[in-house]
């Protein structure tokens, strides 16, 4: 039975499914030194032992996608605080910014997560710079999160894909679990946040792959799927396999390039430049009004309103309409409700605020009710779903409608 199992333990070492102690360190310098990337790599000591980091260097010339690195060099806050909705974004600078993205264990975060694979990148001189620290084991966390901490506090802002929700609190979980200060960047600049704010009418996904292809000009080929890196590390792990890896390490680089292009398209965008869409310029309106910048707001909603397709370009009048309703000013906001009322608009909530003006502005009691039955044939042919916003149903219409034809008798009798 002995002879057995060393017979099968020997069987398993050739195969390469099991190693010894010593191959496995073998294999793993070896592997990381040779076959990883060869005179890129390099170990870093700090206080708490050695970690791996390998760094590459991009010129500000280099062209990903439509556009070349050293667009993001004329980036400026006013433009980022617009998407972002964050004024302390105000005072930004593109070379005080450190880029930020990760490679974990798993997609759900915790203290079961390893972010094996920290990824980070910032201007320097005419180049960008591109740093990648490596968990080449676990042993090697504590060490690895520190060199990164110290790096982390040189730059007053982060710039990250979803790195308020996911990457940078996983960070600090595992820097809290190995006894390190968390890292906490004085400001924090989202694209995620601003991709939902600027594109989310334009497109029906906010991935950074779906921004890559429709936005920046950017097809990945022979890329690893999100899906499927925690696999590839542990199969690194248990048999210093590198050939996936440096997949990894591709997708982590193109994730960051990715992220320097797409900051100069949310800036551009907040400076009213290559807005080539009505959704855009919907998404423009709002936020302006959000902000103060009314004249802005209401030309870009103007624009969306004359230019874009039937829904997006009600959505765009209903807002205009509603700007001037909460200032009072019922004329224009009437003219509006009109004009789609008179052009045979599908959209009820035009019907319902036109009656409401009719009825509370103008006293026409008559006008009010009929615009209201007209609301109420649209809404009966509406699917379920719209008869159920707010109180845009047809009860309460129904409800108005009766309380119009008593005004009017009452009317009537007093005349």
């Amino acid at each position: 039975m002995k002879r057995d199992l060393k017979a099968k333990l020997s069987d398993l070492q050739r195969t390469g499914e099991v190693r010894t102690g010593r191959q496995y360190a073998e294999n793993l310098k070896t592997g990381l030194e040779y076959n990883l990337f060869p005179g890129e790599g390099r170990e870093e000591e700090t206080a708490f032992g050695f970690c791996y980091m390998r760094e590459l260097l991009f010129p500000l010339t280099y062209q990903h996608g439509w556009s070349r690195l050293s667009g993001i060099d004329s980036c400026c806050g006013k433009s980022l605080v617009l998407s972002a909705r964050d004024d302390s974004l105000a005072g930004f600078n593109p070379r005080e910014s450190l880029f930020l993205d990760i490679e974990t264990t798993g997609l759900s975060g915790g203290t079961g997560t390893w972010a094996f694979l920290i990824g980070l990148g910032w201007l320097e001189g005419n180049s960008f710079k591109l740093r990648q620290y490596f968990l080449r084991k676990p042993a090697e966390e504590r060490a690895l999160l520190s060199h990164f901490s110290r790096e982390a506090e040189r730059f007053p802002v982060m710039v990250t894909f979803n790195g308020k929700i996911f990457d940078l609190p996983l960070i600090q979980t595992r820097q809290i679990l190995a006894g390190l200060r968390h890292t906490v960047p004085p400001r924090h600049l989202d694209l995620l946040q601003c991709a939902r704010s600027l594109w989310k009418k334009r497109l029906p996904s906010r991935s950074l792959k779906a921004l890559e292809e429709a936005l920046l000009g950017i097809k990945r080929f022979d890329d690893i799927p999100g899906t499927e890196i925690p696999s590839v590390y542990f199969e690194y792990l248990r048999r210093g396999n590198t050939e996936n890896m440096r997949k990894v390490f591709h997708h982590n680089v193109l994730d960051i390039l990715s992220m320097v292009t797409l900051l100069e398209r949310v800036s551009l965008l907040g400076n009213g430049e290559m807005v080539e869409h009505p959704a855009e310029e919907l998404a423009l309106g709002r936020l302006c009004i959000n902000v103060g910048r009314i004249k802005e707001g209401l030309s870009y909603l103007r624009r969306a309103s004359a230019k874009g397709t039937p829904p997006l370009a009600e959505e765009a009048a209903i807002e205009l309409a509603l700007f001037y309703k909460r200032r009072h000013q019922w004329e224009k906001a009437a003219s509006i409700w009109q004009m789609a009322v008179d052009n045979k608009t599908t959209n009820p909530m035009f019907y319902v605020e036109l009656a409401k003006y009719f009825e509370h502005r103008q006293r026409d009691y008559s006008t009010a009710l009929s615009i209201t039955e007209e609301a109420i044939a649209l809404l009966k042919n509406c699917p379920p779903v719209s008869l159920e916003s707010g109180k845009l149903n047809v009860p309460s219409l129904e409800h108005r409608s009766e309380r119009l034809r008593r005004r009017l008798a009452s009317a009537t009798r007093f005349s």
